[in-house]
């Protein structure tokens, strides 16, 4: 009797122990359930579906106390915000926009750039959407239309002649840097405490002038205001400059402002190279290594090699090898905006996308071209942050490679194939620009981070807009389900006051 008594409390605590189990693994598996569900809807580009099914997954692990599932699968849904948000217009709201942007041509010629597969688009929710600034992208595409805005032509004009009148004294060959101009910049975000939620804390990373050691000096932080929010003192030396904030929201009553002012200088950049002296490469620096390796947005993929070696058709000498890459950037890729938000680190490397497509923006093209250096050896960064051609900060950025006995030689694609967007220059006068271009550089410029894909501290992660690149004030929050940046972006102003330097008449009119 005692043994059966015995053997029924065994057979009860097995079955209580296996129940407990089957409720904990049921809970469990829901959320993973979900989760999977959501990541087979989302390789299927079932893209609205699998969002909700990430946001359920996260509800449900947040109900477990599961915290990391739960933030690896609310990060997951905010990606897929990002490229929706990329790529939102029907095939009936591009039609509109080209309408509107280019009524002076054909509703023909309108309609073949769609249905010819020109325009950027992604099949998602089972309908194909077109990227947002797709109707944009057609006049660098087509110099012809692009040359029908005449107020846009005129200003392009004015601007290539301005910086090319500032910049034609460059000084001894020995003073690489000259013509400094200083300027006062001021960042500030006013964030309407309606727009966050009750707790949780806002994480915010402001961009700051980067000391490069070379075109640009004397960066200051001149006040913060408040500074009860700053987390560390702002950073102005390293890959990267930033100022970082942690805003608790369970004790923000009212807006969220917060302004940053800091003050730099920025100088012109010319470099006369003699190909003869370029020096060996120290193949075991320090240098060598992280400039000639393929990581991030710049990816040495094995066809870009492969072009690479084709385009400098057995060039050894690094500088030289270095021209023909740019040369042929300036003829071959065609200045588009791009869908950052919907590439790496959720598709593509940004220099993939342009060798696949022959397109891309500053920043792609540049990535581009030093993926190309680098699988030629020759060690090549994408750096930037603002260029100030009108006066006022605009995201910007550009490439370097680098030379033994020179240093870090600047190369700005982009900045070269504007001349081609207007038809009141002449010939000379677009060749000399896109020659300039090549180991010089103008004073309108501002560096934030020495080469793309440099963390912050903290570092930035999938859930901002462009994890790449710090250009405006970014920011995270655990407890909101809307990415934040994309709110940030309403609600934030930057602006720069010239100090100190040459006063260049800088035109007004638009340049995109």
């Amino acid at each position: 009797m005692k043994r059966a008594r015995i053997l029924i409390a065994l057979v009860l605590a097995v079955a209580l122990l296996v129940t407990a189990l089957a409720t904990g693994c049921g809970s469990e598996s829901q959320a993973r359930q979900a989760y999977d569900k959501a990541q087979s809807l989302e390789e299927k580009a079932m893209l609205t579906e699998a969002a909700a099914e990430y946001e359920r997954a996260y509800s449900l692990y947040e109900k477990e106390g599961k915290t990391a599932e739960a933030e690896k699968s609310r990060k997951a849904a905010q990606s897929i915000m990002w490229v929706q948000m990329a790529y939102p217009d029907s095939k009936a709201d591009l039609t509109d926009k080209l309408a509107e942007m280019y009524p002076q041509v054909p509703e023909s010629t309108r309609k073949s750039w769609i249905e010819s597969g020109e325009v950027e688009n992604m099949k998602w929710d089972g309908k194909v959407h077109y990227f947002g600034q797709a109707a944009d992208n057609i006049a660098t595409r087509h110099f012809d239309i692009a040359y029908q805005n005449e107020e846009k032509s005129e200003t392009i004009a004015e601007l290539v002649r301005t910086i090319s009148s500032v910049c034609t004294g460059s000084g001894p060959a020995w003073q690489p840097y000259s013509n400094p101009i200083t300027w006062l910049g001021t960042e500030s975000i006013n964030v309407p405490r309606s727009e966050l939620p009750e707790t949780g804390t806002l994480k915010l990373w402001f961009p700051l002038p980067v000391e490069t050691g070379g075109p640009q000096d004397s960066v200051s932080v001149i006040s913060v205001t408040p500074d009860m929010y700053l987390k560390q003192p702002p950073s102005i030396e390293g890959p990267l400059a930033d100022a970082y904030f942690e805003v608790p929201l369970n004790e923000l009553s009212g807006d969220l402002a917060i302004t940053v002012q800091f003050q730099f200088t920025h100088y012109q950049e010319n470099f006369k190279v003699d190909p003869s002296n370029v020096g060996k490469y120290d193949k075991s620096s320090a240098l060598y290594t992280q400039y000639t390796k393929s990581y991030g947005n710049t990816s040495i993929a094995p066809e870009i090699e492969e072009t690479a070696k084709k385009v400098v058709d057995g060039e050894k000498n690094p500088y030289l090898a270095a021209k023909k890459l740019y040369d042929y950037i300036l003829k071959e890729v065609k200045y588009s905006y791009m869908p950052h938000t919907a590439l790496w680190p959720r598709g593509e490397p940004e220099s993939e996308y342009v060798h696949r497509l022959k397109r891309g923006d500053c920043g792609a093209q540049s990535m581009y071209f030093s993926a190309m250096c680098r699988s030629l050896g020759i060690p090549a960064r994408t750096t930037g942050g603002w260029q100030l051609f009108t006066g006022n900060f605009a995201g910007h950025f550009w490439a370097e490679f680098y030379l033994p006995n020179y240093g870090w030689i600047p190369v700005d694609p982009t900045a070269a194939d504007i001349a081609d967007w207007t038809d009141k220059l002449t010939d000379e006068e677009k060749r000399q620009w896109k020659e300039f271009y090549f180991g010089n550089q103008d004073p309108l410029r501002c560096n934030v981070q020495t080469d793309v894909d440099s963390p912050a501290t903290p570092p930035l992660d999938g859930e901002v807009m462009i994890p790449m690149a710090l250009q405006y004030v970014q920011g995270t929050c655990s407890t909101m389900a809307e990415p934040v940046s994309g709110i940030l972006l309403e609600y934030q102003t930057i602006s720069a006051q010239q100090i100190a330097g040459a006063q260049i008449p800088l035109p007004s009119g638009p340049m995109h």
